[in-house]
């Protein structure tokens, strides 16, 4: 039997902003199909994790590949930078990512946020890219908001929205940054459903959660950041229920989780 491939793969990370260490070291592998989710508190590197894979920050050295391709960098004075665009573009456009912010453009309704990219990115015509949208819409109970301004949504539809907007590009990998941070607890509710929903059909997904339930019911895998480097990683069992390191143990502690 042939071993199993990464989608995506991050060998011996770093990155520093200054003279700030974010990520000193960090590896990780995510399979087709798994759920990995990266808890650790503020600070950590978890965010930057993310935005190195999706390379809205350019990590200082360690590997990224997707799908077996490496990304090529080059340097640029004291840093590195990607040596392809057209590399960037391809790796992007395979994993999307939702943000705590939501960051939906404002001055378009949901449908127009949602087939955006599909057209200008993807080349789909936009009956294609409307029709696809309206199954997303649906998808994430949303299809009533279709032609609705973000500003006239509550934090939780917004969220949902990004969440069919990621879809629509027909991602390989979603990223999600601290989806439910921003909402209160009734309005979290509905994202976090949503989560569950693309869990349970087999999505590839890394999350940076703070919700610790969360992560337990929909995780195949865990990373415990501190400091900027993995300290403790397993499936949900072995991180909750036979926790080795004092530093997690405390952690779970402060977040009251049982």
């Amino acid at each position: 039997m042939s071993e199993k491939k990464a989608i995506i793969k991050v060998t011996d990370l770093y990155k520093t902003f200054g003279d700030l260490k974010v990520l000193n070291g960090v590896s990780l592998s995510a399979y087709a199909g798994q759920v990995i989710s990266i808890i650790g508190t503020s600070g950590s590197g978890k965010s930057t994790l993310l935005r190195c894979i999706n390379l809205l920050e350019y990590s200082d050295s360690g590997e990224i590949l997707f799908e077996d391709e490496k990304i090529i960098w080059e340097n640029n004075k004291n840093h590195r930078i990607p040596a392809n665009k057209s590399q960037v573009i391809r790796h992007r456009t395979k994993i999307s990512m939702v943000f705590q912010q939501f960051n939906l453009w404002s001055h378009m309704n949901v449908m127009q946020n949602i087939i955006e990219a599909p057209i200008s990115v993807l080349g789909k015509s936009k009956k294609e890219a409307q029709e696809k949208a309206i199954e997303l819409l649906q998808k994430v109970d949303l299809y009533d908001k279709a032609y609705e301004y973000p500003l006239n949504l509550s934090g939780g539809q917004q969220q949902r929205a990004a969440i069919a907007r990621a879809l629509a590009m027909e991602p390989d990998v979603i990223l999600f940054d601290e989806p439910t941070s921003a909402l209160d607890p009734e309005l979290e509710q509905e994202v976090i459903q949503v989560i569950k929903n693309l869990a349970e059909e087999g999505r590839t997904m890394i999350l940076v959660t703070h919700d610790m339930k969360l992560a337990k019911d929909v995780s195949n895998y865990i990373l415990f950041i501190n400091n900027g480097l993995i300290a403790e990683e397993g499936d949900p069992d072995s991180i909750f229920k036979n926790t080795k390191t004092e530093r997690l143990k405390k952690f779970l502690e402060s977040t009251n989780f049982n």
